[in-house]
């Protein structure tokens, strides 16, 4: 594989015909995208990869211009490509319901986690322990309904919840109103060399989405040896397996049983250990053989 080089930023609706006149120009045997954006009117054979569908599927990620979008050109690109390539089978059902595509043409690559997520390390510092939240604080990430089961669940009188970058406004304020401001806090800009200290440091990751179409958060802390507790919606069981405690996000008492219960020494040891184990199978050396075997190149 070779990288084909453009200007022009990837999210740009003019991306598409910048990269159909790229790959005439280049004429390569096959392209392939790491992104929804494929070459218009393209000259040879090529692949696009779909996350997700949650500027479709979460209405706080929708509207007009990118429903405009994806059905006038990604999905045309998905029955024109001879691939598409995904994060997990979740992601593929939904991408075959939506498309009309055949399910056989579109191949789960997965997701890997890198060898610098490892439980060997040194170990965030911070005065008390910490329940961790990794992510954006977008409506469907459910954070605030995370505020609210911690300050339900009694456990800011032990833990504090740290959330990366910076609490929003809206967010301080929720804590506030519960009660547990100064148990809230945002870890601001988390160089990416320091994240798996911050994983490590914590008694346990909290995934409280609604949607996600792959979580890699939750495979980063498990590589780390942290236990994750995580809502069961989407794709999030079919990553974590049996090494996660699970609640439902849009039932309370789920969710402050599931942060009670990281009480239990036992427990957290038993997510540890299992998460060690699944983390193995999160490879993206095997990623790449995937795509390599999807678009028919031979391993080199």
């Amino acid at each position: 594989m070779r990288p084909l080089v453009i200007s022009g930023k990837p999210l740009s609706l003019w991306d598409p015909i910048r990269l159909g006149i790229a790959v005439a120009q280049q004429k390569p045997g096959h392209f392939f995208s790491p992104g929804f954006n494929s070459p218009l009117g393209s000259s040879c054979p090529f692949s696009l990869t779909i996350h997700d569908l949650i500027h479709l599927e979460v209405s706080d990620e929708a509207s007009l211009a990118k429903r405009a979008y994806y059905q006038w050109v990604v999905k045309p690109a998905t029955r024109n490509a001879e691939v598409i390539f995904t994060v997990s089978e979740h992601s593929r059902q939904r991408i075959a319901e939506w498309s009309g595509v055949d399910e056989q043409k579109i191949i789960v690559a997965g997701n890997g986690v890198s060898s610098h997520f490892s439980p060997v390390g040194d170990v965030w510092p911070h005065p008390r322990p910490y329940l961790l939240y990794v992510g954006n604080q977008k409506p469907h990430k459910n954070v605030r309904g995370m505020i609210r089961a911690f300050a339900d669940s009694g456990l800011a009188s032990d833990y504090d919840l740290l959330l990366s970058g910076d609490v929003s406004d809206s967010m301080a304020m929720l804590a506030a109103q519960l009660s547990v401001p100064d148990s809230v806090h945002g870890l601001g800009l988390v160089e990416e060399a320091d994240l798996p200290s911050v994983y490590r440091g914590a008694t346990a990751l909290i995934m409280p989405s609604r949607y996600e179409g792959f979580g890699l958060p939750l495979v980063e802390a498990m590589a780390c040896g942290t236990p994750v507790l995580s809502s069961n919606r989407t794709s999030l069981p079919e990553i974590g397996g049996d090494a996660v405690r699970y609640f439902d996000p849009d039932d309370e008492e789920s969710f402050i049983e599931g942060l009670r219960a990281l009480r239990e020494n036992g427990l957290r040891s038993d997510l540890r250990a299992r998460g060690l184990e699944r983390t193995k199978i999160f490879d993206w050396d095997q990623v790449a053989e995937r795509i390599r075997q999807g678009i028919g190149l031979e391993q080199t």
